[in-house]
This record gives structure tokens, sequence and C-alpha cells, in this order.
């Protein structure tokens, strides 16, 4: 398994497990409320895809000394968009909770450095 399929199954992981913990808070706030949970879905889709063609670009470069990341910039993007546009047009779907989820490899990453210096150290 290569070390980008390791990561991007820790950021999904990580991803899940933030998830419910803002499910979790958004309950004392908003009580059950649906659309943060369609909200957190969506927006952790669009994250996940974003990883997944992360890893295609830099994959591709890595190996095939591609450079066609600009492209691959670009559709990210277009995913982004789309989430964060699906959101705020539709009111079933939590709009911050949609965004939210882009947020996440800065903690999730930032984990995975941690741990990756506390097994270094052991």
């Amino acid at each position: 398994m290569d070390t980008l399929h390791h990561e991007l199954r820790f950021a999904a992981i990580g991803t899940l497990v933030l998830d419910i913990l803002v499910w979790l808070l958004s309950l004392l706030f908003t009580g059950l409320n649906l659309a943060v949970v369609l909200g957190l879905l969506l927006g952790s889709a669009g994250l996940l895809c974003n990883l997944l063609l992360l890893r295609r670009t830099v994959r591709n470069a890595v190996y095939h000394g591609k450079t066609r990341a600009f492209g691959g910039y670009l559709l990210r993007c277009l995913i982004a968009s789309a989430v964060i546009a699906t959101g705020m047009l539709f009111s079933q779907i939590n709009a911050l909770c949609a965004i939210l989820p882009f947020l996440y490899p800065k903690v999730i990453f930032g984990a995975l450095s941690l741990r990756k210096e506390k097994h270094e150290k052991s």
C-alpha cells in the first residue's frame, strides 16, 4: 500500500470522526436537524473526491512525469464550488456544514504528522 493510499484512508477515517463530533456538537445547539447531517455528508463527499483527485494528480506527476496538474486543480475547485453552491441553494442542506469538511484536512493531516513524529521517536 503506497503512502498516498494510506494518507487517503486516514483522511477518510478522520473525516468520519470529525463529522460525528460536529454532528454531536450541533445537537446541543440545533437539536436533531437533518440539514446538518445532509450538509456534512455533502461536504465530506466533496472533500473525499477532492483528495482522490489530488492523489491521482500527485501519482501522475511522480510516477509518469506528467505536469498537467492545472486541470486537476480546476476540477477540484469546481467540485468545491458545486458543494458550496448546493449547500447555499437548498434549504434542506446546512451550508456551513457543507463547507466545514473542506477545513478538515488541516486537522487530519496535522494529527497524522504528529502521529508519524511520535512513531519516529519511539
